[in-house]
């Protein structure tokens, strides 16, 4: 670790101390609730001890069962009536580049923002906050080292099931890490002898229900697809489980998936691209704030992997998405 991480990482335990005399630590995961930071948050809930409890608005499919499966605390939290502990000390927020990612008004405490995203919409920040960005694969790497620094054997196995499964998502499935993201998940899968195959099967094989399935089977059914010569887009309409849709995709041969999704009058983008695609200069998360920049709304996310919801209708919402993208492929010629 560079110097910097390290003062990072001090800066880090002192401010969760200073926290703890106040009261307690609410470790907030953004709006999406995937399995980065989900895995974060109940991870470091679990290392903290009791003054600390992971919350959020939404937990995503795998998150859920992955909560489930490791007996984690989480709590969902109601946006429109939050009711914070009495003596909130401080809160943690994971995974978010900005305020609108986490879907609430944050209380009026302390707040300590660990992410490793671009900043779009910066968080603002007042005396007493702390903020830790690194150029990591995921906001699970962070932790892990974190964890790592203050005593390595307070990582109980939930804890490494967890940060191993966000690393895992984040990186979609190892075909975007880099060297640090590999050896990390190796020191985690090494300590329970975990087999990452059937770690990635039992993560995969998420029990749906029949009407996600057919809802699934819909969206792949009216798949269309535009060949811009220098990658092939496949784009779709889904009404669930649109990371499962976008990675099915990529399966099947595409090099950029796109997925819409109507609902509460909020059009939801969800792109995945291959590594061969990003290595050739593909950036999802840099096209997803372009969005930003064109429709409103928030979008961001990383080279491989990235999302937007705004107020456009869906037809709009990918036209611009592709517009983006043929704009895009001039500029990495």
């Amino acid at each position: 670790m560079t110097p910097s991480r390290n003062d990072d990482l001090d800066g880090l335990n002192l401010w969760i101390s200073s926290a703890i005399q106040r009261g307690a630590i609410a470790i907030l995961t953004h709006r999406n609730g995937d399995m980065d930071t989900v895995g974060s948050a109940c991870a470091m809930a679990n290392i903290i001890g009791s003054p600390a409890r992971a919350c959020g608005i939404h937990l995503s499919t795998i998150a859920r069962a992955m909560v489930k499966k490791t007996h984690s605390d989480f709590m969902v939290i109601d946006s429109e009536k939050i009711a914070w502990p009495r003596n909130l000390g401080g809160v943690i927020i994971v995974d978010a580049a900005g305020p609108s990612q986490v879907g609430i008004e944050l209380p009026d405490v302390p707040k300590c923002i660990i992410d490793h995203h671009s900043a779009g919409e910066p968080f603002e920040l007042n005396v007493g906050d702390l903020y830790i960005n690194w150029n990591t694969n995921s906001t699970a790497e962070i932790i892990f080292q974190w964890a790592e620094s203050v005593d390595g054997e307070r990582i109980d196995a939930a804890s490494r099931q967890l940060l191993l499964a966000g690393i895992v998502t984040d990186t979609g499935r190892f075909r975007h890490a880099n060297a640090d993201a590999l050896l990390a998940a190796g020191r985690l899968a090494s300590a329970d002898e975990i087999e990452f195959s059937e770690f990635i099967e039992e993560m995969e094989s998420v029990e749906l229900n029949t009407s996600q399935r057919v809802a699934i089977a819909k969206a792949l059914s009216r798949v269309e697809t535009l060949d811009t010569g220098r990658w092939f887009l496949s784009h779709t309409r889904a009404g669930t489980n649109e990371g499962i849709v976008a990675r099915s995709l990529i399966s099947a041969g595409a090099d950029i998936a796109l997925v819409c999704r109507r609902q509460h009058g909020q059009t939801r983008l969800t792109a995945r691209a291959t590594a061969k695609s990003t290595a050739a200069g593909l950036h999802l998360g840099e096209m997803m704030e372009r969005m930003v920049q064109r429709s409103g709304g928030e979008g961001g996310g990383h080279a491989g992997a990235a999302g937007w919801t705004g107020d456009i209708d869906e037809t709009d919402a990918r036209s611009g998405f592709i517009a983006i993208l043929m704009d895009n492929q001039e500029m990495v010629r």
